[in-house]
This record gives C-alpha cells, sequence and structure tokens, in this order.
C-alpha cells in the first residue's frame, strides 16, 4: 500500500505541474510516464484519491480558475484557454456544473472558495484496542 501511494504521489505532483499546459492530461500519457498499465493506475487514483483522475484533474483545473477568476483581472475566456478548455461556452458550463454559477457571477461575488485543493495523503496509524470494559451512565443534573 506504501508504494502506491507514493507512485500516486509521483502522480499528483506531475498533474500539479502541468496543470495549464497546452497539452491535455490524460490517464493514458500519465500511464506511460508512471509506466503502469492505465487500468492499475486509474485503480490506484481512485482507491487512494476517492475519485477518478479525469475529475480530479477537472476540479483542479476549475479551482484554479475560479482563483483567478478572483485574484486577476484575466478575461474569462483567457481563463478557460489556461484552464484547458478549447471555447468559453465548454468553460462555463463545466464551472456552473461544479461551483453551481457562472464565472461572471463568481467574479462579482469576489469570494474564492476552492472546490478540489492539491490532495496530499494524510497518515494515518492504526492503533489497535483491547476490551476496555467502558460503561456510560446518565446521571441527574
Amino acid at each position: 500500500m506504501k508504494a502506491n501511494v507514493d507512485v500516486i504521489s509521483k502522480v499528483i505532483e506531475f498533474i500539479e505541474e502541468h496543470l495549464t499546459d497546452e497539452d491535455d492530461l490524460d490517464l493514458e500519457k500519465i500511464a506511460d510516464i508512471a509506466n503502469y498499465s492505465k487500468f492499475h493506475l486509474h485503480r490506484m487514483f481512485s482507491q487512494i484519491v476517492g475519485c477518478t483522475m479525469h475529475q480530479y484533474i477537472q476540479r483542479r483545473r476549475l479551482t484554479e480558475a475560479a482563483r483567478q477568476l478572483v485574484f486577476s483581472d484575466k478575461s474569462i475566456i483567457d481563463i478557460a484557454y489556461i484552464s484547458g478548455y478549447e471555447t468559453q461556452q465548454s468553460f462555463t458550463l463545466a464551472f456552473k456544473r461544479l461551483y453551481q454559477e457562472s464565472p461572471q457571477m463568481y467574479r462579482k461575488r469576489n469570494s474564492f472558495w476552492p472546490k478540489q485543493l492539491k490532495f496530499q495523503q494524510q497518515k494515518v496509524e492504526c492503533i489497535s484496542y483491547t476490551n476496555l470494559n467502558m460503561r456510560c451512565e446518565v446521571k441527574a443534573a
């Protein structure tokens, strides 16, 4: 399991570094770079992150787009292109699906609410408990 987490951490780093690249980030390309089959990588990614790689990439791009809408003066079409969308219409539809409002309305609100921050694996320690023979009592006040 630790090896899988390490692989997915490296995949996430790659995704983050190439989030705004012109080339589309897709499962097949990333699987080739990670040297895993796309089926195995997809299964590992979904299991560890909790969503598919496509969903993660789309949410990350739209979250960064939301950040730019609030904190920059770039036009919506420029933000759409930077986010990997070929048209403002396709960007607006995807943005509305995630944020339940148009990019124009989001910008007017001037408040950044991220929907998908960079995934970071939390370290979890398992602690085993023996029978503690606990009892709960309700006492009158």
